[in-house]
């Protein structure tokens, strides 16, 4: 039996095989309208996360009622965390207007009237919705859309499904084009089984071959069979509330970008990073891999101030001493230059970031709102951190052609600078520091251990994570730490291998004292050696097509 809600003073039958509060404790009053949003089909292990930041970052309580992972199609309840008293209809249309507008994933949002398996239970439900639900609409000018998801309507069909609504009591002119209000029947089709899909695939072949004097009436006729007994499963009748930031993918199309490189973040992704970040307006936000600068454009486009650090300053100047011609130029594109702090160069475990505190003498020195960044996977070349190898009398190198002649290089005191003719070579143009071989595990624990230290309580970390496709909480497990709640993985799937989009929050508190000198909590096993492929796991799985019974290392010169 379905289960009921009430909507306008009359039960809404629907299926309900999920029910959750998304968001901090509170209720959502049972009297609150039900709103339809209508999600991409895409990314799906990343739509319900973006639902509870939008709830988080709008204060807002939100009750998912229908949700599945293989429907476009979510119903919620929204209540404002501030009051548990009903709001007008008014208001609550403009709080899901507000909350929709915000969505990456999402194409529009709606208020739900009825939804049903029939159309006949469909128009029974419209029929016993009071009169006074269409009293706003009576005279204003309208149209009807139909939306059908994996499925198809002729302009025929489609025209006789919205002349069957001609009961409803609406007297303002008919506009296509920007109407005052837009009602729209949506519906949701079955997937075709692979049977069908051959039927159909064969079918459109023969009739091709029937144009040419062929005929094969037997196969077209179940093809068609087929074509004529699919219906929808589910059916909805809402009217459109507003749009949503989807339009920002197309805006920040990497072809349409001036300054982008081979490992640029696709659009999409980098702006679902910043949202999942709670990047807003009033925030600071720190890429500590910032490369060409996709997540700080992502998360100055959502309102957020923006920094960036980068082991190769290279990578954000572009072919210029300034960020002008690299960074810069894509801030200058989108006119979001007021949202763009700076870039510097430096590693994780280096970074000036970490210690303003110490700086300004403050007691804490956690200062950012978010941290959002796509870490190295050393697959190219293996992982890299500031510093020399302990074995190496280190050389540092310089663009410029410096002189690396022994007699003018020396070190002033065993730990410290060198020098090129008596001049520090960190102060030549176009100098290179060293670097040394850097663990994959170590480098995510730094990662959870800078964000615990410089994160504001409920700041949020949101970083990628590659791992196997196969065992792999085993050969991968997500790294945790003691001050940092995990929120949520969101995955994405490749071939053999996929990355997991992982999501953290700070929690209340400082540090406690047994680990304040420690790196991180070290929840994560060391990986020993000093080559790419001994420090990096993921890399030595990827050279070996993930199959665990090569007892061989790769080839490669990157170790």
């Amino acid at each position: 039996m379905a289960n009921t809600a009430p909507i306008n003073g009359t039960m809404l039958t629907m299926p309900l095989p999920t029910i959750r509060n998304i968001g901090r404790n509170g209720a959502v009053p049972v009297t609150s309208p039900f709103f339809l949003i209508r999600l991409t089909h895409t990314h799906e292990s990343f739509r319900v996360p973006e639902l509870e930041a939008l709830a988080t970052s709008l204060n807002v309580n939100l009750e998912v009622i229908d949700y599945q992972p293989t429907s476009p199609f979510c119903v919620v309840r929204l209540q404002p965390r501030n009051t548990s008293q009903p709001l007008t209809p008014q208001q609550y249309h403009s709080l899901a207007r507000k909350f929709g507008a915000n969505s990456i994933l999402a194409k529009s949002i709606h208020e739900l009237y009825a939804t049903a398996t029939t159309y006949e239970e469909l128009h029974s439900q419209i029929k016993s919705l009071p009169s006074s639900t269409w009293t706003p609409y009576r005279n204003v000018s309208f149209k009807f859309s139909i939306d059908a998801f994996f499925g198809k309507r002729s302009t025929v069909e489609q025209r006789s499904i919205i002349e069957s609504f001609s009961y409803l009591p609406f007297q303002g002119k008919i506009v296509m084009k920007q109407p005052d209000e837009e009602f729209v029947v949506s519906e949701e089709w079955e997937l075709l089984t692979p049977e069908e899909h051959s039927i159909l695939n064969t079918g459109s072949d023969l009739r091709t071959s029937e144009i040419c004097g062929e005929s094969q009436t037997g196969t077209v006729a179940r093809s068609t069979e087929v074509l004529n007994l699919r219906k929808p499963k589910r059916l909805f009748f809402t009217r459109y509330i507003g749009l949503t930031k989807r339009d920002l993918i197309d805006k920040h199309d990497l072809k349409k970008r001036p300054y982008i490189s081979t490992t640029s973040m696709d659009a999409e992704l980098a702006l679902i990073t910043a949202n999942l970040a709670l990047a807003s307006a009033g925030k600071l936000f720190l890429d500590p891999f910032v490369g060409t600068g996709g997540f700080m454009i992502a998360a100055a486009e959502l309102g957020a101030v923006t920094l960036g650090s980068d082991i190769d300053g290279r990578s954000f100047r572009g072919k210029g001493t300034g960020l002008e011609r690299g960074v810069g130029r894509n801030f200058s594109k989108y006119q979001l230059q007021n949202m763009f702090g700076d870039c510097l160069t430096s590693d994780l475990t280096n970074s000036p970031f970490g210690w303003p505190g110490k700086v300004v003498g403050m007691k804490s020195s956690r200062w950012l709102d978010g941290i959002i960044c796509d870490p190295p996977y050393g697959i190219r070349e293996g992982l890299k951190v500031l510093g020399r190898r302990s074995h190496d009398p280190a050389t540092p190198s310089s663009e410029s052609g410096a002189e690396k002649d022994d007699s003018n290089l020396r070190r002033a005191t065993h730990d410290g600078p060198y020098f090129v003719g008596g001049v520090p070579s960190h102060t030549l143009p176009g100098f290179i520091a060293p670097k040394r071989p850097y663990s994959f595990n170590r480098m995510l624990d730094d990662i959870l251990d800078f964000a615990a230290r410089t994160l504001v309580d409920g700041g949020r970390l949101a970083f990628w994570m590659p791992s196997a496709n196969e065992n792999t909480e085993e050969e991968f497990p997500i790294p945790r730490h003691c001050m940092l709640e995990l929120k949520h993985v969101c995955v994405q799937s490749f071939n053999k291998w996929s990355r997991r989009l992982l999501v953290y929050r700070r929690i209340v508190g400082e540090i406690p004292e047994v680990l304040a000198n420690k790196v991180s909590d070290l929840s994560l096993k060391r990986a020993d050696g000093t080559k790419a492929d001994e420090l990096n796991q993921f890399r030595r799985m990827y050279f070996r097509g993930f199959n665990n019974s090569d007892p061989q290392p790769p080839r490669n010169d990157h170790g």
